[in-house]
């Protein structure tokens, strides 16, 4: 079996408040995955939240906006990725005596008929000025992935889809296997997906088993939950010590989902992720192997993890470098990829 792997990480700010520094909060910890991704000798993909960065070109060019370019420029010239990661609230924040305001509008659905923005102009601005400023680097780059802000590629698929491939969007990585999350601003219900590993999304955003011109699909590694997990407010207690810094809050915060809701996401899916303290390289193991023995019947199957660098502390960095170590010995056939080589591949 061909298995493929994508270490992606959500490269953006927190989405509420900022409690820490540009610096702290982003861009020191990101310095931290691709030195230790050089080091693993493996290559990383950052899903940039490209729209903050426009925002902050206007309220914060040389604070931000400049050394967020710079890392992004660092990336792709040691050949690691950058992508497309959108979280479109950005477009109708205010920014007031340094401190951001942030909107509701949380998700690309929200601009389905808003009176000054449209999905297709804001996927065309994002991939515009990430191809801009990864070309002072690389020449040839040219976005080719998608990752919705909060997994949010539902409703509206349609319009979203078909801006995408009208972009040049060739593969979307935003399902994380029977993964559900509900809040008062988003509602993401990836419980009933094809039995692939992987499949394409065409242009109306139905799910197909062949390309037709669609995008191709590279779910985010997840395991069911199992009735005798130990539920996860004991453990955030017990394992309390392993936390990351708290660098800002979320736009969820205030924002509670109904009682029905908080029950479906007890029994949500677990994402293959680094930032998740309450995990032990084991348990990142066990979903690998799920992942893995579900698809033996396939040829190939090609799948991220999926991380933040603004949740990332100490124990992230032992999870995600123990992870490497441990799939490379179990599975010596893995190769760990990018978008950009799945592209050059064909």
């Amino acid at each position: 079996m061909n298995i493929k792997l994508l270490l992606t990480y959500d490269h953006e700010l927190p989405l509420g408040s900022l409690r820490t520094s540009y610096r702290e909060a982003m861009f020191s910890p990101t310095e931290r995955i691709l030195e230790l991704a050089a080091r693993k000798n493996v290559p990383v993909t950052l899903f940039t939240d490209i729209l903050c960065a426009e925002r902050y070109r206007e309220w914060d060019y040389n604070g931000f906006y400049k050394p967020y370019a710079g890392q992004l420029q660092a990336t792709v010239a040691s050949g690691n990725d950058v992508q497309l990661h959108l979280h479109p609230h950005w477009l109708t924040s205010q920014y007031v005596d340094g401190i951001v305001k942030p909107s509701p509008d949380y998700s690309l659905a929200h601009f389905a008929s808003h009176p000054v923005y449209n999905i297709e102009s804001i996927v065309r601005q994002g991939v515009s000025r990430l191809d801009e400023i990864c070309r002072q680097a690389l020449p040839s780059y040219k976005v080719n992935a998608y990752r919705a802000g909060g997994f949010n590629i539902e409703p509206s698929g349609d319009l979203i889809f078909g801006s995408l491939l009208k972009n040049g969007i060739l593969y979307d990585s935003s399902i994380p296997f029977s993964f559900y999350f509900a809040s008062a601003l988003s509602l993401i219900d990836f419980r009933k997906l094809p039995q692939l590993p992987n499949w394409f999304i065409d242009e109306s955003g139905n799910f197909r088993k062949a390309a037709a011109g669609g995008i191709l699909e590279i779910p985010v590694a997840a395991i069911p939950k199992t009735p005798f997990e130990i539920p996860t407010r004991f453990k955030l207690k017990k394992y309390c010590r392993r936390a990351p810094a708290n660098h800002g809050s979320m736009l969820h915060e205030g924002n509670p989902a109904s009682r029905m809701q908080r029950l479906h996401m007890l029994f949500s899916s677990r994402i293959l992720t680094f930032d998740n303290h309450t995990l032990s390289p084991a348990y990142l193991m066990r979903i690998l192997d799920y992942n893995v023995r579900r698809f033996r019947n396939h040829d190939s199957i090609t799948m991220a993890t999926c991380s933040h660098p603004k949740t990332m502390g100490d124990y992230s960095f032992h999870l995600m470098e123990t992870f490497i170590d441990n799939a490379r010995a179990k599975y010596p056939e893995i190769e760990f990829t990018t978008f950009s080589r799945l592209k050059k591949e064909g």
